[in-house]
């Protein structure tokens, strides 16, 4: 007598049932189906990824160092006072470039750097960097000077940037009569916009917002000179210079805010 054709299908579908749920809950083909159970539950993999954190590392870093007033100190001495981690191949000293930017090697821990002007020093700092990628500066020993946009770079690709070197009025300016005019000084000749109007909206971003002048404002060498159609606002307003500002050579612009304070009456000077 031939089997039901409904018992038999009902027997294969139990019969895939049991092969499949075998699989499912068997811990050995769970390890290779979905490895990432073992990955989470294995106490030694844990302590693997651990010690590889907490193994010094040679890191490549990259900033810019700036005054008091925002000003880059171009031609300054950067020099590590101290390190926790020691390797070979570490940067002990080096000179600021021209637009005060410096590149190192440094080891993963933290690291005491004092900078040096004219032959003077203008602060101490640590950066710490828990692993690559990850960086905090700390413990400066003035409150004005700065270390502008670290970042890390890849062994054998140095990245190369135009730099703000100076702004007029000067950064955290502070005044009762706002100014018709800012300048900017970049560490190279810029690329000229064809469009003055458009480079700034897309470039220059005032918070709050005031009206830049594309119709006089321009470009000189390495000086962007730009001219404010409206008023500044009591109290704190910044201008964000970004990337899309470039050098005649095609670099780009690391990102720089400048800040100016404009107390009361806050007029048009």
């Amino acid at each position: 007598m031939k089997p039901h054709p409904r018992l038999l299908t009902f027997s294969v579908i139990l019969g895939l049932w049991m092969v499949i749920g075998n699989c499912y809950f068997n811990p050995a083909v769970q390890m290779v189906v979905n490895p990432e159970i073992s990955e989470e539950t294995n106490p030694a993999a844990i302590l693997g990824v651990a010690s590889l954190l907490a193994t010094p590392r040679t890191v490549q870093i990259t900033g810019q160092i700036v005054d008091a007033n925002g000003v880059a100190v171009v031609g300054g001495t950067l020099t590590v006072l101290s390190r926790t981690n020691q390797l070979e191949g570490l940067t002990n000293s080096i000179l600021l470039n021209e637009g005060g930017r410096f590149y190192l090697i440094a080891s993963t821990g933290e690291t005491t750097i004092r900078v040096d002007q004219s032959g003077s020093e203008l602060f101490t700092f640590t950066i710490s960097i828990p692993f690559p990628g990850a960086s905090m500066i700390t413990n400066k020993s003035l409150s004005g000077p700065d270390v502008l946009n670290v970042e890390f770079y890849e062994t054998g690709i140095t990245p190369a940037y135009l730099d703000m070197i100076y702004s007029t009025p000067y950064d955290k300016a502070i005044f009762t009569s706002w100014p018709t005019l800012v300048i900017i000084t970049f560490s190279e000749n810029l690329e000229i916009p064809s469009d003055m109007q458009t480079f700034l909206n897309s470039n220059v971003i005032t918070y709050p917002p005031i009206s830049l002048d594309g119709s006089s404002s321009f470009v000189s060498n390495n000086v962007l000179q730009i001219y404010n159609s409206s008023s500044f606002s009591l109290g704190t307003n910044t201008y964000t210079f970004g990337p899309g500002i470039k050098s005649a050579t095609g670099k780009s612009l690391s990102p720089k805010t400048i800040t100016y304070i404009c107390n009361f009456p806050c007029t048009g000077s």
